[in-house]
Parts: structure tokens; C-alpha cells; sequence
């Protein structure tokens, strides 16, 4: 089931973020981040009861905090994709979002094992074949400032879903996707951008809010039944979903050097989820 969980998760999550990266073009990514979340927060909402999950005050809260994070990183991301390419952007997030936890644990006292070790290294070395396409001049920078941002806060948000129990099932998906969403209210009156996107872009905000409220449902419950490397591992392809429909569908070109580069920040990053 977890690796189940974890196809699905990577498939879902990639066909998301595709979304905030089409809509980015077209509007405010806070607008589109603000509208995915508040739809997630009525996608998540079933699997409460389908899935029998319990009302537990930590993993609320757990939950709540891994939305402050996610929020603001996706609006991040999506407007990086949106100015650069979803080859530099997407792996780059992912490897940080990847690298942050082991941080975190060296922090708190843990020593990293060979294989993390291996990871960091071949995850890093990657990225720099990723990020390199003449074609895309200053977007190359720019794009790599917003991915750096936002793979850091990608990473916290994955320190705090991680640390939830198997017995609240769906609810830290809720109050996650519920946080998000009124952690963009304010960015949007800061920018005096609007809360939700507008008519003509709404299907994207939508769309993205389904697609990431069941990629992150099954990522949670996945990492809940005590099999997080798993998971991680396999949800830790989404750059390549990411990638590939930008390719088919939204006209990026992506030199083989860098499709080499984000098999190995996939490669890089499995190998320190399963440490």
C-alpha cells in the first residue's frame, strides 16, 4: 500500500503543480495558491470519514504548521516555473525539500549514514546539469532564487506532516490545506492581488486543489503507517510528472542534459529517504 500511496502521491502533486505553473502565467500565484488550498480544504474534508480518522490536538496542530510552510512555498515555486523553467524549479525544490529533514535530524543529534551521504552528494552534482540551459539566460537565476525559497519551505512543511499519527488520518491533510489558505489571505492584500484567481483562470485553481489535496492525502497516510522512506522515495519523482507535462504541454524544452540531471535529483533524493 505505501508504495501504492506513493505512486499516486507523485502523480498527483506533479499534475498540481503543472497547474499553479500554468496558472502563474496568467495570474498571481498567491491567487492561485489561496484558491488550490480552500478547494483542498473541501476535497480533504471526505476522507476524514472515509478513512475514520480521530480528532488529535497534536496532529492538528502538526498539520496546521506544515500549511503555514506549504502555502507560501507553493505560491514560491509556481511563480518560479511560471519565469523560468519547470527543469531548473522543480527538482531544485525537491532536493532541498528532500535535504531539509536531514538537517533537521543532524541538528537534533543524528549521523547522516553512507547512503544519505551518496544522496546529498549525486542530488547536488544533479541540479547543477539542471540548471544549466543557455536558452533561458537571467531566468536561470531567477528561477533558482524562488526554487531555493521555496524548497526550504518545502522542507519544514515536510517536518511538521511527518510528524503526525496513524489515528488522525485525513485531518492534518484538512487543517494543512485550511492553514494555506489563510496564510494567503494576507500575502494577497499585501500585493493587492485577489484572494481567488479570476474567471478565466479559475479551472487551474481548481483543478490544482484536487489534484494536490489527494496527492497529499496519500502522501500523509502513507507516511503515517510507518513507512515514510517509501514513500518518500517514490513521491520524490513528482519533478519528473512536473517536467514531462511541461514538455508536452506547455512548450518547455528540456535539453537532455537536464533530463539526465533530474534523474539523478530523483535518484539523489531516494537515496536519503531510504536511509
Amino acid at each position: 500500500m505505501p508504495i501504492l500511496l506513493g505512486a499516486l502521491a507523485s502523480l498527483f502533486i506533479g499534475i498540481s503543480d503543472t497547474l499553479g505553473r500554468a496558472s502563474s502565467k496568467r495570474a498571481d500565484s498567491v491567487s492561485h495558491v489561496s484558491t488550490q488550498m480552500l478547494t483542498g480544504v473541501v476535497v480533504s474534508l471526505p476522507f476524514v470519514f472515509l478513512l475514520g480518522s480521530e480528532l488529535i490536538g497534536r496532529d492538528l496542530a502538526s498539520g496546521a504548521l506544515s500549511g503555514v510552510f506549504i502555502g507560501a512555498g507553493l505560491a514560491v515555486v509556481y511563480r518560479g516555473m511560471a519565469l523560468s523553467s519547470a527543469a531548473v524549479v522543480a527538482p531544485t525544490a525537491a532536493v532541498l525539500a528532500a535535504l531539509l529533514p536531514l538537517a533537521w535530524d543532524l541538528i537534533g543529534g543524528t549521523r547522516l549514514e553512507s547512503l544519505e551521504i551518496f544522496g546529498c552528494v549525486i542530488a547536488i552534482a544533479s541540479l547543477g546539469l539542471t540548471t544549466f540551459n543557455p536558452d533561458l539566460g537571467d531566468r536561470v537565476r531567477q528561477g533558482l532564487i524562488l526554487a531555493v525559497t521555496g524548497g526550504i519551505l518545502f522542507g519544514l512543511s515536510v517536518v511538521f506532516a511527518a510528524d503526525t499519527s496513524e489515528a488522525s488520518g485525513a485531518w492534518p491533510a484538512v487543517t494543512q490545506r485550511a492553514t494555506g489558505f489563510l496564510v494567503m489571505i494576507p500575502l494577497a492584500i499585501r500585493r493587492a492581488v485577489p484572494v481567488f484567481l479570476p474567471a478565466g483562470v479559475l479551472r487551474f485553481g481548481l483543478a490544482g486543489g484536487v489534484a494536490g489535496a489527494v496527492g497529499m492525502v496519500c502522501w500523509i497516510i502513507g507516511s503515517q503507517q510507518g513507512d515514510l522512506g517509501t514513500v518518500s522515495v517514490i513521491s520524490s519523482t513528482y519533478p519528473a510528472v512536473v517536467a514531462l507535462l511541461a514538455t508536452r504541454y506547455d512548450g518547455d524544452q528540456i535539453r537532455w542534459w537536464q533530463a539526465v540531471g533530474i534523474v539523478g535529483a530523483i535518484a539523489g533524493s531516494a537515496c536519503i529517504a531510504l536511509a
